[in-house]
């Protein structure tokens, strides 16, 4: 008898290979047939399996999502369990395999997938939700850092946070386009503490001066 395929699995498997095309190709190169023939599936299986373009890149998103969140979620869990290494580090670590496969895939995929997104709210929402949870780390992240023995502001995190996140999107553009030299997860770790450092006395200066 022949085995049933395991169609959880096997959505995963073509989300993977659309994930590749669109980092090899871009949008233009996303079709339900070459998605069949990267995955090396019989011709018509992603149509089965995702009958309308729509369908098939919102499959895409959120297989991006769910390895962006498993990202994440190990990142979170390492530092609960006793690490010395701050979840900044964590952060940088995870940001510098952009540049090795299938991370460096995954995030051409993601800035054309929010190309799409900018331009369809249904998309642009799942991404925001996304970016929610990444923010929310890096405020956590932050905090860590925060010096010892001064009181916790949190609008000072936040402007921290919000200047951690935007520095990274643009590092990750970079990275994931070969456009960026950096040799290690440390040499990151210490722009990001640079990118604090420069928020909170910028902060600290217009403090004074009020």
């Amino acid at each position: 008898m022949r085995r049933k395929p395991d169609i959880e699995q096997r959505r995963r498997d073509l989300c993977d290979a659309a994930i590749e095309l669109l980092a090899a190709e871009g949008a233009r190169g996303l079709t339900h047939l070459r998605v069949d023939r990267h995955a090396g599936f019989a011709d018509g299986t992603t149509s089965f399996y995702y009958q309308t373009r729509s369908a098939l890149l919102r499959g895409a998103i959120d297989r991006v999502i769910e390895l962006d969140v498993a990202d994440f979620t190990e990142a979170l869990a390492a530092t609960r369990d006793g690490e010395v290494d701050s979840l900044l580090s964590h952060l940088a670590e995870h940001a510098m395999r952009t540049a090795v496969e299938p991370e460096r895939s995954r995030a051409r995929a993601r800035f054309e997938l929010m190309m799409i997104a900018a331009r369809d709210p249904e998309l642009s929402m799942v991404f925001e939700k996304l970016m929610d949870r990444f923010v929310a780390i890096s405020e956590a992240a932050v905090a860590q850092v925060q010096p010892a023995g001064t009181p916790f502001d949190s609008d000072l995190v936040k402007e921290e946070a919000f200047a951690v996140v935007t520095f990274l999107g643009g590092f990750l553009f970079r990275l994931a386009y070969g456009l960026a030299r950096l040799d290690s997860a440390k040499s990151l770790e210490a722009y990001l503490r640079s990118v604090i450092a420069g928020v909170a006395a910028e902060h600290g200066r217009i403090a004074n001066r009020d």
